[in-house]
């Protein structure tokens, strides 16, 4: 009943415009694969001409992280992002409406041994990576070798939340609010594969200030946590698409050893290590457009 609610709500007509773009994407998948892919860029590219709050954040996120780069340099990369963020919208569409045999051959996992050796203990394992654009379409090209929960952040925003979960749900045995810890630990007990993009800032509340390229940074606590009550291996996961931007490559590594530490700033630091590492690989292709610096260390300045 409340999910009735919910879509009857968000099909009044101040909604309409945003029903309509969903459409075009819809329309979108449809082509083939190589159009597909050609659009999104496109649309990145178009998108970057503007002087929007998104530019914005990226631009200041790439001069804190790559401050050796010059600013010609940081330009270039940021256009490349934004045509890789417009490819990441397309790739979404893809991953929410495509058969499974439309999207079979289009990536390949490499480290899957260290994944079927964790499964033999029973305790389920988490795959720890970063927000990268191509995030959707891998999340559900992995879903073809695993069943696995996705732990999320509800949106702020009602209608792109309601949207996230109507589309997600189809493809994950469950979506889980980050908040619902029970719930993810349950999911942990039945020998599950967790996803969970440790690379966001949720304030202060259970979270430590770590180094992540080389910025003190509000690093959250909870994946030590977790993975001590349930005794889960920790699997860091990097995932890209291809330079000929035609297929994916996923990468599973071993799983961490004496992990957790005693000391959750230690874990934090280790983490954020992985990510960067990962990052570093192929920073076109990661979300800069999100905050990741807002919370800072008291008396520090702030960069948005």
């Amino acid at each position: 009943m409340q999910d009735i609610k919910k879509m009857l709500l968000f099909f009044n007509p101040l909604y309409w415009p945003a029903w309509c773009g969903f459409g075009l994407l819809w329309l979108v998948t449809r082509l083939p694969y190589r159009w597909q892919i050609t659009i999104g860029s496109n649309l990145g590219k178009f998108l970057y001409l503007f002087p929007t709050k998104l530019k914005h954040t990226t631009d200041i996120n790439l001069k804190l992280c790559f401050p050796k780069l010059t600013a010609a340099q940081r330009h270039t990369l940021a256009k490349k992002n934004f045509a890789s963020l417009g490819i990441g919208l397309i790739e979404a569409a893809m991953a929410w409406w495509l058969p499974d045999n439309k999207i079979h051959d289009l990536y390949k996992i490499y480290g899957l041994e260290y994944a079927e050796k964790a499964f033999t203990k029973g305790k389920g394992i988490i795959l720890i990576g970063p927000h990268f654009t191509c995030l959707e379409m891998v999340g559900r090209l992995i879903r073809k070798h695993y069943s696995f929960a996705v732990m999320y952040r509800p949106h702020k925003k009602a209608f792109i939340s309601y949207i996230h979960e109507r589309f997600r749900k189809k493809h994950y045995v469950d979506y889980i609010p980050r908040n619902r810890v029970r719930q993810l630990l349950k999911a942990l007990e039945n020998n599950m594969a967790i996803w969970y993009a440790y690379d966001i800032d949720a304030g202060n509340k259970h979270s430590v200030f770590a180094p992540f390229f080389g910025i003190p940074t509000a690093s959250l606590t909870s994946a030590s946590r977790i993975a001590r009550l349930s005794g889960a291996a920790l699997i860091p996961v990097s995932f890209y698409r291809r330079d000929s931007d035609l297929g994916y490559d996923v990468m599973l590594s071993p799983p961490l050893e004496n992990f957790p530490s005693d000391d959750p700033v230690i874990d934090a630091t280790r983490l954020n290590a992985i990510l960067e590492e990962a990052i570093r690989n192929k920073p076109e292709q990661y979300v800069w457009q999100y905050k990741r610096f807002k919370t800072r260390p008291a008396g520090k300045e702030r960069f948005y």
